[in-house]
């Protein structure tokens, strides 16, 4: 018979135990630590979009202010002028809007809009040399109206802003234009208004003019769906 399997002994065990190498454990990377080149690209990203961001807004502010001085000081020389060289004028369309709803000049409207009265066809035209002459130079263009074409359309410009005139008659209670016609109590006796601190004349019944011209919700509506 063979001999039983020898158990080992337990201090032997032990022994042994104790003597076997341990392993060391080396602790990995943190999983959240961002690598020097990482963060420098971040920061510089923010800074290029501060530095954007702060380019845009002094670019805006300027265009802004800048276009503002221009319909301004255009303005102020058209009512100075006409004061002097014309019976009566007002603020239509987008200017009149603008003095209606904001009391200033809507800045991303296209032009300044001026009625003027003229008697008959041909008086406006010493006006119109005295604009050209003190407030926009000799660009102007005329075109006669698509409702009353014997009443004339004058656009002028500087190099910054355009205006237009329409020349407008009164005949048997009916203002005429050359865009087209209303009743002579709409537009008669004028209003003093201002608009970006220009005193200014503006149509007795503006509401009505404005409906006209923008639809009835023009004083709801947001002012960068009219133009």
């Amino acid at each position: 018979m063979s001999a039983p399997p020898q158990q080992p002994r337990a201090g032997a065990a032990e022994a042994e135990a104790s003597t076997a190498p341990t392993a060391t454990v080396v602790p990995s990377p943190s999983a959240d630590a961002t690598p020097p080149g990482l963060m420098w690209t971040r920061a510089g990203i923010v800074a290029l979009v501060a530095l954007v961001s702060w380019i845009t807004i002094s670019y805006c502010s300027n265009v802004y202010f800048d276009r503002d001085s221009a319909f301004h000081n255009a303005l102020e020389c058209t009512e100075r002028v006409l004061g002097e060289h014309a019976e009566s004028n007002w603020l239509l369309n987008g200017t009149l809007l603008g003095s209606t709803r904001l009391g200033r000049l809507v800045l991303w409207d296209a032009d300044l809009d001026i009625g003027v009265l003229v008697p008959t066809s041909g008086d406006f035209d010493a006006a119109s040399a005295a604009l050209d002459k003190d407030c926009f130079g000799y660009r102007s263009i005329v075109k006669h109206g698509t409702h009353n074409p014997a009443l004339r359309i004058w656009r002028k410009c500087t190099n910054r802003i355009c205006a237009e005139f329409y020349e407008t008659t009164l005949a048997n209670g009916v203002a005429k234009t050359g865009a087209g016609e209303s009743k002579q109590t709409d537009l008669f006796p004028l209003k003093p208004c201002t608009v970006s601190g220009v005193a200014a004349q503006c149509p007795n019944n503006a509401p009505f003019y404005l409906a006209q011209a923008y639809g009835q919700d023009w004083l709801t509506i947001p002012l960068i769906q009219l133009f």
